[in-house]
């Protein structure tokens, strides 16, 4: 398989109103769902986008921001939260026995911090429930949001949360924590609704647990991915000269093959025969790991390596990569 067969950019899957983004920590996942975020917003879509951090990315990507769990406006049409579990579990007590200040005096106790830790899964069920809320709430007759990008947890808590709805009602059937499950298996089930999208570089460990995580949610949720999205991938820097730029890395001379990006560059034929060495090995690296995932069964998306200085400006360079490639 090669990169240049992949989609290059976001195609219906991530236009639903829900995209549950998950990855490897260090794949880039952030970046990605910040970046769709952002083409969300810029396309006059009303959106938000969700962190889930105890050390949020947000401050790092947009100026002048600073993540909390309260909606911040980002730019026009974008606004950011950081859904942190202690926060959501007052609000859902406040909302729930209407005294405010009483239940967070008990979410704050640590008896209550103690209880809420032995309960599976419900660092994840009420987190998933305020974006339930997002997802309902209304400005008339029309949804308040367009698009909720959520910057998922990494792949193991993720993997939790997936499974949590179903393992919850096997164990409830009514009450108020049955209810909640009921609606956000309807909301992860419901493929006009919501995507879910894994992000992974083409490195073997992340393939591997890429791999790992589609096979165990397809198997055990009745949930399914709608795309993975390739981070980094290098460019066939050969194309339609792929035997003559073998020849030249190679150690074959062809000053005019390069003459150009020699120029451009100011570097001498040997270092940028060097960095062209290093740079198309990785790219063969990357080959195999595209190949691995070629047999998942869920569509593949490239986003390419972005050279910057900054994540603010990997994220605008990628902003643009997913809006005119």
């Amino acid at each position: 398989m090669n990169p240049a067969a992949l989609e290059t950019t976001p195609g219906p899957a991530f236009d639903r109103r829900f995209l549950f983004v998950t990855g490897k920590g260090g794949v880039g996942k952030t970046l990605v769902s910040a970046a769709l975020a952002v083409r969300s917003a810029q396309r006059g879509e009303r959106t938000l986008w969700v962190e889930m951090s105890e050390a949020p990315r947000g401050g790092h990507l947009f100026t002048d921001f600073s993540p909390r769990y309260q909606l911040v406006p980002v730019r026009d049409q974008l606004w950011a939260m950081n859904l942190r579990v202690q926060p959501a579990i007052e609000e859902y007590l406040a909302v729930l026995f209407k005294l405010p200040f009483i239940t967070r005096v008990i979410a704050r106790n640590t008896l209550f911090r103690v209880l809420t830790a032995a309960l599976p899964g419900l660092d994840s069920l009420i987190p998933l429930g305020k974006l339930w809320y997002e997802l309902g709430r209304k400005r008339g007759r029309k949804p308040y949001w367009d698009r909720i990008v959520l910057d998922a947890p990494a792949t193991g808590h993720a993997l939790a949360m997936l499974r949590l709805p179903q393992a919850a009602l096997d164990m409830v059937k009514s009450g108020n924590v049955a209810e909640s499950s009921r609606e956000i298996d309807a909301i992860l089930s419901d493929q006009a609704l919501t995507s879910l999208i894994v992000v992974t570089t083409l490195e073997e460990l992340p393939v591997d647990e890429t791999r790992e995580l589609i096979q165990l949610v397809h198997t055990e949720t009745p949930y399914q991915f709608a795309s993975v999205v390739c981070n980094s991938v290098y460019p066939d820097l050969g194309l339609d000269q792929r035997q003559r730029f073998e020849a030249w890395l190679a150690g074959n001379e062809d000053p005019a093959l390069l003459a150009d990006s020699l120029k451009t560059a100011g570097a001498s034929p040997a270092w940028l025969r060097a960095r062209l060495q290093w740079i198309e090995a990785h790219r063969g690296r990357q080959q195999r790991g595209l190949r691995a995932l070629a047999d998942v069964g869920v569509p593949l998306m490239c986003a390419p390596w972005i050279p910057a200085a900054s994540e603010a400006e990997v994220l605008h360079a990628l902003v643009e990569e997913f809006t005119t490639a």
